[in-house]
């Protein structure tokens, strides 16, 4: 351990143990408050067939140890339809090619949305799009076509500014909420994901002032109501690299050496009661104390 924290809300990424209830029973006996998982291939379409008996197990296990649950979509999805070809504006073929992913959203977003002793959602990485203010309103679009299960929680992640993926910063984020339903708005949120912001570089987040600073925008500009998740991850690319690099906890470029950005982050979740997830390794949260 070489942090101590007050926040009772951390956790991890973990590995998909082919059904519900193991895998949320593999991270509380790990001792996580929060965890994360891919319910499926993440870099296919095809997500894990849920079963309502898997379900009743699982929400039984949650109801006994609370926990923050969240799933992270495949990083294939991308809600403008494609980097070459909208979705919504006459390609059929691509238009049936974002309804699966769609669909795919909703069927997750149904699961998880079971687990509400605390906090629930779906992360998914929105999209990219040569025209960025274009692509930004096709994601709006898209959203606002999907159907949103009762207690269910749509996550927007920001990226670190790798080729024309969008929502690198709050404004871009800003825009995409400013266009959804009012109806469907209650139920879409933001993750941040500490090592996307520090290679894309606007918040040198290794300088405390700096990181002050990246909270107080983030609430100006969209809200801290709306920040559903942390991602805490160290970076081994530098900052403005515009590289997405996950490092363990204080052995990247971001907390190496001075902690002080990272205990204000920690103190700054747990007040505002934001769960953290890491996504290097599960055994990463021993540091944590």
């Amino acid at each position: 351990m070489f942090l101590s924290t007050s926040t009772n809300d951390i956790g991890s990424h973990i590995q998909w143990k082919s059904n519900l209830y193991d895998t949320l029973h593999a991270a509380i006996n790990m001792g996580m408050y929060s965890l994360q998982f891919f319910m499926g291939n993440p870099k296919g379409f095809t997500r894990a067939t849920i079963n309502d008996s898997d379900i009743k197990k699982a929400k039984k296990l949650n109801s006994e140890f609370p926990c923050n649950v969240f799933s992270h979509a495949p990083y294939l999805y991308n809600l403008c339809g494609s980097k070459n070809s909208l979705a919504w504006n006459g390609d059929k073929n691509q238009d049936e090619k974002t309804k699966v992913v769609m669909k795919n959203l909703e069927y997750e977003l149904k699961i998880i949305s079971n687990f509400t002793e605390k906090s629930n959602g779906v992360i998914v990485h929105p999209g990219n799009y040569t025209d960025r203010h274009v692509g930004l309103l096709k994601i709006a679009e898209t959203i606002n076509m999907m159907k949103f299960s009762k207690n269910s929680n749509l996550l927007l992640e920001n990226a670190a500014g790798q080729g024309t993926s969008l929502c690198t910063t709050f404004k871009e984020i800003k825009t995409i909420l400013d266009n959804i339903d009012e109806d469907r708005l209650k139920h879409v949120h933001v993750c941040l994901d500490t090592a996307h912001i520090y290679g894309y570089g606007e918040y040198n987040i290794e300088h405390l002032d700096e990181m002050i600073r990246m909270f107080q925008e983030f609430q100006d500009i969209i809200g801290i109501d709306k920040l559903k998740l942390i991602h805490l991850n160290d970076s081994s690319a530098a900052c403005k690299s515009r590289k997405d690099r996950h490092e363990l906890i204080g052995e990247g470029l971001i907390w190496s050496n001075n902690k002080d950005s990272l205990k204000y982050l920690l103190d700054f979740a747990d007040k505002h009661k934001i769960p953290l997830v890491l996504e290097t390794t599960p055994t990463d949260i021993f540091k944590f104390e």
